[in-house]
C-alpha cells in the first residue's frame, strides 16, 4: 500500500470519525468522541512510532490515549507504545525548549511516572519546569465533550491529536471533582435493583432464561436479594435457595445440567450469605464437588501438566481461570483455609495464567482452531488459560505470539493468590497489582485493544466490576495508586460508575457488549448489586 493511498484512506476515516451526535442511536459520550478521532489517528503513525509533525503531536496523541476513559498503558499495543519509546528517546534528543519539554513530560507522567522517572527529571531540570507538573491546557474550561464535539470534519492530525488531548485532560479533570455518591444514594441504587430483581421473578419461582428456570443467575440473583436493608425482600430469596437445594446431586454438585461449577459455586456463596445452619451439610457437599473437579493427582495430573490445579465447567478436560476463581471463592465462603490442598494447587495453575516469566517461562499452545504456540509475557497480569487469552494476542516481532492481559482475569488471579495465603511482598502478587496500577479503570474491562474493535473491551464489563470488587476487598486496600501518582479511592469510583449507568427501572445491562450473556438484565443486575455489597467496607 503506498503512502498516498493510506493517505487518502486516513482523511476518509477521519472525516467519518467527525460524524455529528445523529449518527449515535443515544448520542456519543466521551469514550466513543474520543475512541471515534483516535482510531482516525492511529492508522497516521509512523515507523518510529511519532505522530503528526513529531513530538508535539506525539505528546499529544499520548495523553489522550493515557488520560482517556481506556487508560492505554504500554502493554495495550504498538500504538501507544511505540510512541512512549519515541518521546523517552527523542524528547531528550531534541533541543531544549520548555514548552515542548513539559508537554513531553507531561505525557510520560500521564501514562506511567514511574517507568519514565528519569527522562522526566531530566526534562524538568533542563527547563526549569516545576517538581508538580501543571497540565498544559491550563487555561481550558470546555468539558470533553464539547471539545471533542467542535473537531472539524477537516481537521489535521495535529489539531485533531491537540483536541484529543484537551478533551481528555477535561475528562479526567471531572471524574476527580466528581462527587463520591453518598451512602444513602449507594442503599437507594441497591434497593432500586432489588426492586428489579423481584420483579423479574418468573412463575417457576426462579429466575428465567428463554422461559426455563436458570439456576446460576437464580443464585447470583438471590444473594443479591440477601443484600436488601428489607427483610420482605431478604425473605424473596429463601424459596429460590431452596430450590437450588433441590438441584444437589448425589455428587454435591448443584445445577440443571449445565455449567455446573459456575451454579455450584455460586449456589453455595448464596448459600453461605443466608445464614443458615440446615444448609450447612449441602454447603460441605456441594464445596466437596468443587474439590473433586480440580485437576490433581486424582485424576492422573502431575505438576508439570499444563492444567494441573485448575478447574473447569465441571464436564470437560480443560480448566480457565474464570472456573477457578468462581471455585476459590466458594471455598473460601464455604469455611476454607488458605493452606486448604486445592487453593495450594490452585497457585501452579495461577502461575501459567499469569504473563509473568520469572514463574511462567514455558510455552503452550492456545487451543484454538490454528493452535499455535503463545509464550509468556512479562507485564504480570493474566489470562483465561495457559496460553489462551480472550482478549486476544500480540505478535511479537520475530513472529511470537503472547496472549494479552486483561482486567477480569487479573483481578481472578490476584483474588485466588491471596486465598491461597500469598501477601503483597510475593512477586506473584506484587506484578499483579503493579498490572492493576497501570490499567486502572471503571470504564471497560482493560487489556483488549478497543481501537480495533470499540465494543471489545465492553465484553465482560459487569463480571469485571464484580471481579473488582471482590478482588480488592479481599486486599485490604483502600486506594489504588496509578503510574502518575494518583490515589484512587476503588470503592467510590466503582460506586459511583454502577449508580451512572443504572437504569431508570433499577437494572444494569450491557448493552454495548451482550457477549457471555450480558445482554441479560437479570444476570448484569446480579452482578452490579453483588458488586456493590462487595464494595461496602467490611464492618
Amino acid at each position: 500500500m503506498t503512502l498516498n493511498t493510506i493517505t487518502m484512506l486516513t482523511t476518509l476515516l477521519l472525516s467519518w470519525c467527525a460524524a455529528p451526535a445523529a449518527a449515535f442511536a443515544q448520542g456519543p459520550g466521551v469514550k466513543e468522541l474520543l475512541d471515534a478521532q483516535l482510531r482516525g489517528i492511529r492508522l497516521t503513525q509512523k515507523p518510529d512510532g511519532s505522530y503528526g509533525q513529531g513530538l508535539t503531536d506525539t505528546a499529544h496523541v499520548v495523553i489522550a490515549l493515557s488520560l482517556g476513559p481506556r487508560a492505554y498503558r504500554a502493554e495495550d499495543g504498538p500504538f501507544i507504545r511505540n510512541a512512549l519509546s519515541y518521546l523517552n528517546e527523542g524528547g531528550l534528543s531534541a533541543a531544549a525548549e520548555a514548552e515542548r519539554d513539559q508537554l513531553v513530560a507531561f505525557a510520560l507522567q500521564s501514562n506511567d511516572a514511574r517507568a519514565f522517572e528519569v527522562t522526566i527529571s531530566a526534562l524538568q531540570k533542563r527547563s526549569q519546569l516545576a517538581a508538580e507538573l501543571a497540565s498544559p491546557f491550563a487555561g481550558e474550561t470546555r468539558a470533553a465533550e464539547q471539545i471533542l464535539m467542535a473537531i472539524p470534519r477537516d481537521a489535521s492530525v495535529s489539531v485533531r491529536a491537540e483536541a484529543c488531548a484537551r478533551a481528555a485532560v477535561a475528562y479526567r479533570a471531572g471524574m476527580e471533582k466528581a462527587e463520591a455518591p453518598k451512602p444513602p444514594a449507594v442503599n437507594e441504587a441497591y434497593e432500586r435493583g432489588v426492586d428489579y430483581l423481584a420483579s423479574q421473578l418468573g412463575e417457576s419461582g426462579m429466575w428465567e432464561a428463554f422461559g426455563q428456570p436458570e439456576p446460576g443467575i437464580s443464585a447470583l440473583a438471590a444473594r443479591a436479594m440477601l443484600g436488601s436493608a428489607r427483610p420482605e425482600m431478604r425473605a424473596k430469596a429463601g424459596p429460590v435457595l431452596d430450590q437450588l437445594l433441590a438441584l444437589q446431586k448425589p455428587d454435591g454438585s448443584i445445577h440443571a445440567g449445565r455449567v455446573a461449577v459456575y451454579t455450584t459455586s455460586i449456589a453455595i456463596g448464596a448459600l453461605a450469605a443466608r445464614g443458615n445452619d440446615a444448609d450447612l451439610e449441602a454447603i460441605v457437599k456441594a464445596a466437596n464437588y468443587l474439590r473433586i473437579t480440580q485437576a490433581d493427582e486424582g485424576e492422573g495430573y502431575s505438576e508439570d501438566d499444563k492444567f494441573y490445579g485448575g478447574i473447569g465447567y465441571g464436564n470437560d478436560l480443560r480448566p480457565d481461570l474464570s472456573n477457578l476463581q468462581y471455585a476459590l471463592q466458594a471455598l473460601k465462603e464455604s469455611g476454607a483455609k488458605s493452606d486448604d490442598p486445592a487453593f495450594q494447587r490452585a497457585i501452579k495453575f495461577l502461575e501459567r495464567s499469569q504473563n509473568l516469566r520469572e514463574v511462567n517461562p514455558k510455552a503452550y499452545y492456545n487451543g484454538e482452531d490454528d493452535n499455535k504456540l503463545v509464550v509468556s509475557g512479562d507485564d504480570g497480569g493474566a489470562i483465561y488459560y495457559p496460553g489462551n487469552s480472550m482478549a486476544g494476542y500480540v505478535e511479537l516481532a520475530d513472529g511470537t505470539l503472547v496472549a494479552r492481559s486483561y482486567g477480569s482475569m487479573t483481578y481472578a488471579l490476584l483474588k485466588c493468590y491471596l486465598f491461597a495465603g500469598l501477601d503483597a511482598t510475593d512477586p506473584r502478587v506484587a506484578a499483579a497489582i503493579a498490572w492493576i496500577e497501570r490499567n486502572w479503570t471503571v470504564e471497560v474491562n482493560p487489556g483488549f485493544d478497543s481501537l480495533r474493535d470499540p465494543r471489545a473491551a465492553a465484553q465482560g464489563l459487569y463480571y469485571y466490576y464484580l471481579s473488582l470488587a471482590q478482588c480488592l476487598s479481599e486486599t485490604g486496600m483502600k486506594f489504588v495508586t496509578t503510574p502518575d501518582g494518583k490515589k484512587h479511592d476503588w470503592r467510590l469510583e466503582l460506586q459511583r460508575k454502577l449508580l451512572d449507568v443504572q437504569l431508570e427501572d433499577g437494572s444494569w445491562i450491557n448493552e454495548a457488549a451482550p457477549r457471555w450473556w450480558e445482554g441479560n438484565p437479570v444476570l448484569c443486575t446480579g452482578y452490579a448489586l453483588n458488586a456493590l455489597h462487595a464494595s461496602l467496607p467490611k464492618q
